[in-house]
């Protein structure tokens, strides 16, 4: 056998002499010549799922389709040609969508704005690439706060060329988003932009769980990590199954999303019933749930409010605490107390199932201190750990304590704050 095996080398290594050249994976720097023959893409990826996204590839280059932000990707392995099918939207055109950007790949240098791009990014271990973040940018890992901490801020400029250079010569606190000055290849944003130089990033916006992970494939298009990426999908896809398969049986309990209003005064001005999005209800009913349905609703009694929800086993909260100076903070029990009127003595609130037994969540666990929740950021890549979270409430008697995103509000768990001194790295 070993004998075998040493000829197959040999005969390999000899075959490779006279055969054309070709690339042999994905490469990871820039080719000194080009081939027009070759396939420079040999490790594809392939879209399954309701991801929102498509990607084909064409010899030196991907022709990647958003459907959600209205863009389209085409990128070509540097070194090589422009793709002769490749017409970029102009820089100064005035359109709002449609656009059509070529960059070339993999990345080395890029500006981050979007939290699953950043989770993404940390899966690939491509974190090195990332050369700046926009000036409120927030997340939650802290190795990756690490990383963005030591780079500098940028903000988009949409000023003249002009104004941009006088603003950067005049060092002003934060450094202005100019591609050319900068030596910047793209920014991973969560929004389409009319701009040659964004990425859209949208997970949030796959209408299936799995669909959700698959965008781990198209960030890794952009730097040329799609064996990789297909290494993480199936892990997470086949967990993900798994976890499906076990809760075939569950207990069918009712769930429901509700949030108070109050201003910063603290009055308390209504309720409202919120509906989940398609992929949270599907991962919902994958873990034995039962989703409340019927349309977003909203209540100025609290006893109407009370009736509405009177058959929930378990309900999601998504109230935002106002702070006197604007914005919002993170509410605790003693706030959901006061927002729902969850008083001692409120016999009508404590027949509520979801009251009786102390299911009561939100998904705020893992935070940071500039307000990001990792519920916004690995959540959206990882729905194999969202979809046993899901199953822990559906399982749970008196309140799941020991879910990775989502935090029991009655039995008072704290919330799980992250710095740059958390990173073990």
């Amino acid at each position: 056998m070993i004998f075998k095996i040493n000829i197959y080398t040999i005969t390999a290594a000899l075959s490779a002499l006279y055969m054309p050249s070709t690339t042999l994976a994905n490469q990871t720097d820039c080719v000194t010549s080009f081939n027009p023959k070759a396939d420079y893409f040999p490790d594809k990826v392939q879209v399954k799922y309701n991801s929102g996204f498509s990607i084909t590839y064409k010899g030196n280059s991907k022709h990647i389709r958003n459907n959600i932000s209205d863009e389209t990707y085409i990128l070509y392995q540097c070194g090589t040609p422009i793709p002769n099918d490749a017409r970029p939207t102009p820089a100064n055109s005035s359109q709002v969508g449609g656009w059509t950007k070529v960059m070339a790949v993999p990345g080395t240098k890029v500006v981050l704005d979007s939290a699953p791009a950043s989770a993404i990014i940390e899966f690939l271990d491509v974190q090195n690439s990332v050369a700046a973040s926009y000036e409120h940018f927030a997340i939650t890992s802290p190795c990756m706060q690490k990383v963005i901490g030591a780079l500098p801020r940028v903000q988009q400029n949409f000023g003249t060329p002009k104004a941009r250079r006088r603003n950067i010569i005049d060092r002003v606190p934060r450094v202005f988003y100019d591609l050319a000055m900068e030596e910047l290849q793209w920014t991973f944003t969560t929004y389409g932009m009319s701009d040659p130089h964004s990425i859209a990033v949208n997970p949030e916006d796959a209408s299936d769980m799995l669909g959700k992970a698959e965008w781990i494939k198209f960030v890794a298009a952009f730097y040329n990590k799609e064996a990789r990426a297909n290494e993480i999908f199936d892990q997470i896809e086949a967990r993900y199954n798994s976890v499906k398969r076990s809760a075939a049986n569950g207990s069918k309990k009712t769930i429901g999303f509700a949030r108070y209003s109050k201003v910063a005064n603290g009055t308390v001005t209504g309720w409202t019933i919120d509906q989940p999005q398609q992929w949270m209800a599907q991962g919902l009913a994958d873990a034995g749930l039962n989703v409340h349905s019927g349309g977003m609703t909203s209540f100025k009694s609290v006893d109407d409010f009370y009736e509405a929800v009177s058959g929930w086993d378990i309900l999601i909260d998504l109230s935002s605490e106002p702070l006197p100076h604007g914005g919002a903070t993170i509410p605790e029990w003693s706030n959901l107390v006061e927002g729902y009127k969850f008083s001692i003595n409120n016999k009508v609130a404590k027949s509520l199932p979801f009251f009786a037994s102390n299911s009561i969540y939100r998904s705020d666990l893992i935070s940071s201190y500039q307000n990001a929740t990792d519920f916004s950021e690995h959540l959206q890549v990882q729905p194999d750990d969202l979809l046993s979270d899901f199953v822990k409430l559906a399982t749970g008697s008196l309140g799941a304590k020991d879910t990775k995103w989502l935090r029991n509000i009655p039995g008072k768990v704290p919330v799980h704050w992250v710095s740059p001194a958390d990173c073990k790295n």
